[in-house]
């Protein structure tokens, strides 16, 4: 199995989306969570830009990651203002404690059938309380399927000491309902190759009936959607959206 956001890819990973707009992405977060919202669990925290964001809003906040070297990163960047879990989603405990629960970075996508994703939302209804919302990104199918396509290449990324060199490989899968995403990162220190790692991410787009569809059948109703403010630039800036969703506890 491919090890995915592991150490070498973590390292660099902000560099990576050095341009996206975390600033705005939390101002859209914001404004979707409203006034009732006070505590956020961020599943799939990544390095913890969002975390760090809603903790100096004023959120109390809790974050989790299955890649350690990412959860790493996330705490040491949040610190005191807030706690970062190192786990599987499914090995949370319960908690019905939450007003909010956010997955963003695409997470749902990496649900490839729907058993996985009702899976998911079962995850996120234990940690939910009742009433509570879930708030996401996605890719929007239609603008997949009829958009710009992405392009291949290698980013080059330079330090004093060393060189990092990541060739970028996506494709769109219509029929499957998939962007196959492939990486290979070779890290090179003078005249060395000092460390090398390949990912491979496949990443489900959802057509909005789809998602909808899915939320019902997991006890959610979906509220809105709307494009994803602060996506980085280029063809995948297009695909993203954001949506929000309640869950009807006694629905």
């Amino acid at each position: 199995m491919t090890t995915l956001f592991g150490p070498l890819h973590a390292s660099y990973y902000d560099r990576f989306h050095g341009q996206k707009d975390y600033a705005a992405e939390t101002d859209q977060l914001r404004s979707v969570l409203g006034t009732e919202v006070k505590s956020v669990l961020d599943l799939g925290c990544g390095t913890g830009r969002h975390l760090e964001l809603l903790a100096d809003a004023g959120y109390d906040v809790v974050g989790v990651d299955r890649s350690p070297a990412m959860a790493d990163l996330a705490r040491q960047r949040l610190g005191s203002r807030g706690r970062v879990i190192t786990s599987d989603l499914a090995d949370l405990p319960e908690e019905h404690g939450f007003d909010a629960v956010l997955m963003m970075f695409s997470l749902v996508g990496y649900q490839h059938d729907d058993d996985a994703m009702l899976a998911l939302l079962g995850a996120v209804r234990r940690q939910l309380r009742p009433g509570g919302l879930l708030v996401f990104d996605h890719m929007d199918a239609a603008a997949v399927l009829h958009g710009e396509k992405p392009s291949n290449g290698v980013a080059v990324l330079e330090d004093p000491a060393s060189t990092l060199l990541c060739e970028y490989k996506t494709g769109i899968d219509a029929e499957l309902g998939v962007i196959d995403l492939r990486l290979r990162m070779w890290l090179l220190e003078a005249d060395r190759l000092a460390e090398h790692a390949d990912e491979h991410h496949v990443l489900r787009f959802f057509l909005r009936r789809e998602l909808e569809a899915l939320l019902r059948a997991a006890g959610f109703s979906l509220l809105g959607v709307a494009p994803l403010a602060g996506a980085l630039p280029g063809p995948s800036s297009e695909w993203l959206r954001l949506a929000w969703a309640r869950w009807e506890a006694d629905g």
